[in-house]
């Protein structure tokens, strides 16, 4: 029997969180956002320090895989981890996104009145840009362990 093959993430699996995240979290602060605290400056770094190291892995894997000079060789098991970890933050980047622009819905039309929305909308801001990048080193971490040989057995296989 044949193990079932994994697929790449297509932009369906990164709407469906982006969109329903989003829908959600703009749901929930429309009711509790006049009694949370202002958003740290500090909330988008750790997405920020995710997305910085999943780029350099993926340049590191995507050099182990096609055997490239100057890359270190890798072994099998970390390069599968490695895109297993692009494959589960991608779609965590896009949930973030849909957050970040359910906040940004929520406090933009109060952002020129009330400066906590005023603050909270600069966050989100970055917040967004932060999801955004996480989610584009995701899905160059998880397309880079994918071999380039194999890309033209499948489409020879999708042919027939």
């Amino acid at each position: 029997m044949t193990p079932p093959k994994l697929r790449r993430t297509g932009p369906i699996d990164l709407a469906v969180p982006l969109v329903v995240i989003g829908i959600t979290a703009y749901v929930l602060l429309r009711v509790t956002w006049d009694s949370l605290p202002p958003l740290g400056w500090l909330v988008p770094v750790p997405l920020t320090a995710l997305a910085a190291a999943e780029f350099v892995a993926a340049r590191r894997v995507r050099g182990a895989v096609r055997h490239e000079p100057h890359a270190k060789p890798m072994a099998a098991l970390v390069i599968a981890r490695c895109v297993a970890l692009g494959k589960a933050s991608s779609p965590v980047g896009a949930g973030v996104a849909g957050a970040a622009i359910a906040l940004l819905a929520r406090v933009l039309p109060d952002s020129g009145t009330v400066s906590a929305a005023a603050h909270d909308a600069r966050v989100s801001v970055l917040l967004l840009a932060s999801a955004v990048l996480v989610t584009v080193a995701g899905l160059m971490l998880e397309r880079a362990g994918v071999d380039p040989g194999s890309d033209e057995n499948s489409d020879q296989d999708r042919r027939k």
